[in-house]
């Protein structure tokens, strides 16, 4: 089915209006009360509870503005001249809501009174443009463990809803799916947006302030750890394995899906309890080449960053370094928009061209003897593009060299000493290598092979003249 099948052709005309931001306050503000009355809403409360909300924003709203390209010049003017209230914009909006078909206005036979009723499209819409402008963290779901979970737990005590518990997994598998794939897509946008960010805090900002905690704390580490995939995908398996090849089980499952769906004959649902079952079993065994792709773009992300910081602090003033200040600075330009001429154009004056000569013995007496040097191959015309690749990969590969695991790991015992635990207040940052390194130590952390781990306090302190989050860092051998 299509979608404009479902909804009405001029549903979103609201959000496309100039005065789109009002219309998203007002939806915000009915899915509000939707919450707070979920059976009925007055229209008569919505006006009200709108009026209250959104005061400023439909004072601020132009009505002519709304209508202007389906009015006359004598229309638009008649209607700036009309006195336009508080309340009679308040109704404008939601009569245009009620126009372009976000919810119907029913009256009810007894008291008369206006009750608005929502589609399920309407519904679906605005729980989407909530929990996308919602300042509220949503909860990582455990999708593998609760698999796990309910058929462990059916499995022990099979009962009349063990097809619906076969259903759920089905579900919540295919949903765990679209949220590795997810979690790769965005990593990946972090990865691309790096290309174009040209300040240290710019890059410290995106790494600790939004891909970490949005991206990494949120979704990355608890599949390495409480949910994971490598923990529980044997037992998932194992038990839809025994269901299916369980004669007494497998009648029990197919009994239930006819009652479920009464449509279908014998066949038709035992062809689709396999398919389940199967789909379940060959998704576990394939989400593990997802989680080693996804391990790696985070890695590869992490250490990008790193050599980026390494790569906008540079101070070397060899040739090289040049270079790469006007690699940087070309590739800033790029980005924004800006004209290239006037670099280009420094560039080209900043080359001299020069005839070179040389005075030989031969060349101070009589007679003189001039030579000349012999013909040989042209230098071939350097492509600065792939100059300009290369240049950039032997310097991430220095400082790849330059920062190692061992490295790392030999500044995180010198940083613990004795102790079993350190503050990052407690760790002298004596040069931007020892940044560099704490950085990169408060990020190998969810590696398995890390011998500590990372708490994070969720305060900042000034280490030097670096502002660092303070985290405290454990022994995990100590731990245990």
């Amino acid at each position: 089915m299509r979608l404009f099948d479902l909804i009405p052709e001029n549903f979103f005309s609201v959000l496309a209006s100039p005065n789109r931001e009002i219309y998203a306050d007002a939806l915000m503000v009915l899915y509000d009360s939707l919450g707070s009355d979920e059976m009925s809403i007055k229209k008569s409360d919505y006006l009200r509870a709108l009026r209250e909300k959104a005061t400023n924003q439909i004072m601020a709203f132009d009505v002519v503005s709304d209508e202007e390209d389906e009015l006359d010049e004598d229309e638009v003017v008649e209607l700036r001249s009309q006195q336009q209230t508080l309340a009679s914009k308040t109704a404008y909006v939601v009569r245009r809501l009620e126009e372009a078909g976000w919810f119907e206005v029913e009256i009810d036979s007894r008291s008369f009174e206006e009750y608005i009723a929502l589609p399920a499209y309407s519904i679906q819409f605005m729980e989407l443009m909530y929990k996308m402008t919602s300042a509220e963290e949503a909860q990582y779901v455990s999708l593998v463990h609760a698999t796990y979970s309910e058929l462990r737990l059916e499995d022990d005590e099979p009962d009349e809803f063990m097809y619906a518990t076969l259903l759920r997994a089905y579900e919540n598998t295919k949903k765990l799916r679209t949220e590795l794939i997810t979690l790769a897509h965005s990593i990946r946008i972090y990865q691309n947006r790096l290309g174009r960010v040209f300040s240290t805090n710019g890059v410290l900002r995106d790494y600790f302030d939004s891909y970490k905690e949005h991206i990494s704390d949120r979704f990355y580490h608890p599949l390495k750890t409480f949910d994971s995939v490598a923990k529980f995908k044997r037992p998932i398996i194992s038990i839809l394995q025994r269901w299916l090849y369980d004669p007494e089980t497998r009648e029990t499952l197919l009994v239930q899906a006819r009652v479920w769906n009464r449509k279908k004959d014998p066949k038709e649902s035992e062809k689709d309890l396999i398919n389940m079952i199967n789909y379940i079993c060959d998704m576990y065994e394939t989400l593990s080449e997802m989680i080693d792709e996804i391990d790696g773009r985070h890695q590869d992300y992490t250490k990008a960053s790193a050599s980026k910081i390494l790569y906008l602090n540079n101070t070397d003033k060899t040739i090289k370094g040049h270079l790469d200040t006007i690699f940087k600075t070309y590739a800033e330009t790029v980005v924004k928009g800006d004209n290239l001429t006037a670099i280009l154009n420094g560039m080209q004056n900043s080359i001299n061209l020069t005839h070179q000569g040389f005075i030989g013995d031969d060349a101070l007496t009589y007679p003189i003897v001039r030579k000349y040097r012999q013909l040989s191959e042209a230098l071939q015309i350097v492509d600065y593009d792939d100059l300009s690749i290369m240049l950039m990969e032997d310097f991430l590969d220095e400082t790849r060299n330059i920062f190692t695991d061992a490295r790392v790991d030999d500044f995180m015992e010198t940083a613990f000493g004795d102790s079993s635990e350190v503050n990052a207040s407690e760790i002298p940052l004596v040069d931007l290598d020892a940044f560099i390194l704490l950085i990169l130590a408060s990020l190998k952390s969810n590696d398995q092979s890390a011998f500590y781990s990372v708490e994070d306090n969720e305060q900042y302190i000034i280490n030097g003249i670096y502002r660092i989050p303070n985290f405290t860092f454990k022994r995990k051998e100590l731990e245990a």
